[in-house]
């Protein structure tokens, strides 16, 4: 089932006649395939949950249309829109057994679609076979751990064999280990039903370990939208870049110069070293833009610019320690971690107060020296403007 957004947008009252509306969505024009499972990704108050209330029918969009495949469904109800909704608090009927519980949607068709009592059962037992439960059928709620519980709730939206599945943070009440287990279940479920499913987290772990796509939001604006691996690799912005990675980007305030990349007083990197690969990113329209709306153009940074203060993004895992290195930090500790080692440092022109990177434990620094030299690896760095944090330069 294919899912297209268009234009879509969601404003909110203020809460008296002198406060301005709040735009909780503004203009999500999106299309996701069929079959797609599909992350809805950014800090709370972004605008991902009521997008997907929206989709299921819970909010009226002020502006814009939703279709599934090509019928229209803004005005639909939800109970007539075929969505199976998982909420975060697993929403399960405490005196209802595992068995009540997957059942209960079946029981609310009406019609040609009622079923009986055995196919009713036969449908709970599928889902609960598909979620790994169908041995608690029945045990109730609070006989179950939160895992379990997580799974009674995908088999119920799932039982109805909904047309789009729609999880609001499902994992969220779950601990670590936990929350990785069900994550990597909920993709097996996923591609075993082909269902497409929108899935919506603040946690970008979980959106880009299982999302085919990942749409990033920032004050109900989309931010970009990309194969996870591609907006890390190649981010749009700076606030896209500092959302996604574990530890995140270290940023620097520093400057262009005739060419040269600078931080504080010290060339990273020169002209020639940044390569053909180094290219400017501008915002376009034109048939040769990505899906994200960027174009790369292939260019290196002029020789002749001006002097231009910027932000400069280095992912941790960009760096590698050498005494030669042109990068000259103050060195606070290092953390091992079995095959990688952590080094936390300090840069007068750091944007924060520790700065993370990540080496092989072999090329791990002297701890006895005060300071740390780097060399910064070229596709791990990029180049954003001070002014409206878009980004100007980065590897291809």
């Amino acid at each position: 089932m294919k899912v297209t957004l268009k234009d879509l947008t969601k404003r909110f009252p203020g809460r008296s006649r002198k406060d301005p509306a709040v735009t909780a969505v503004n203009d999500f024009d999106f299309e996701i395939p069929s079959g797609q499972l599909v992350g809805l990704l950014g800090p709370s108050g972004c605008g991902k949950s009521t997008t997907l209330l929206m989709i299921c029918g819970l909010e009226k969009p002020t502006q814009g249309r939703i279709f599934f495949d090509d019928e229209d469904v803004t005005d639909i109800p939800p109970e007539e829109r075929g969505v199976g909704l998982v909420f975060q608090n697993y929403a399960l009927y405490p005196h209802m057994t595992v068995e009540q519980n997957i059942m209960f949607p079946l029981g609310n068709l009406k019609g040609e679609q009622k079923l009986s009592k055995e196919e009713m059962k036969r449908r709970a037992l599928e889902a609960a076979k598909l979620v790994q439960i169908d041995q608690l059928m029945g045990r109730r709620p609070k006989e179950l751990s939160g895992g379990q519980q997580q799974r009674v709730a995908i088999a119920r939206a799932l039982v109805k064999m909904p047309r789009v599945l729609l999880m609001d943070e499902p994992l969220s009440n779950l601990d670590a280990r936990l929350r990785l287990q069900t994550r990597v279940e909920i993709r097996r479920i996923q591609r075993e039903t082909g269902i497409t499913t929108i899935f919506v987290t603040h946690d970008q772990e979980e959106a880009m370990s299982i999302s085919d796509t990942i749409v990033v939001m920032k004050d109900g604006v989309v931010q970009q939208i990309g194969r996870p691996q591609d907006v890390y690799d190649d981010p749009n912005n700076l606030f896209v870049a500092k959302f996604l990675g574990t530890p995140p980007i270290n940023v620097f305030s520093g400057s262009l110069r005739g060419g040269r990349l600078c931080i504080g007083e010290e060339e990273v990197f020169s002209i020639d070293e940044l390569g053909a690969d180094f290219v400017a990113a501008s915002a376009s329209d034109s048939a040769d833009s990505g899906s994200d709306g960027v174009r790369r153009e292939p260019g290196k940074l002029a020789k002749d610019a001006g002097d231009t203060d910027v932000w400069i993004g280095i992912r941790p895992e960009g760096f590698y320690v050498d005494e030669k290195g042109p990068l000259t930090c103050t060195l606070k500790g290092v953390e091992v971690m079995g095959r990688d080692v952590t080094v936390l440092s300090s840069h007068p022109a750091f944007d924060g107060e520790t700065i993370r990177t990540i080496v092989d434990s072999e090329n791990r620094p002297d701890t006895g020296r005060k300071e740390v030299h780097f060399r910064v690896r070229p596709g791990k760095i990029f180049v954003f403007s001070k002014e409206t944090g878009e980004r100007l330069y980065g590897s291809r």
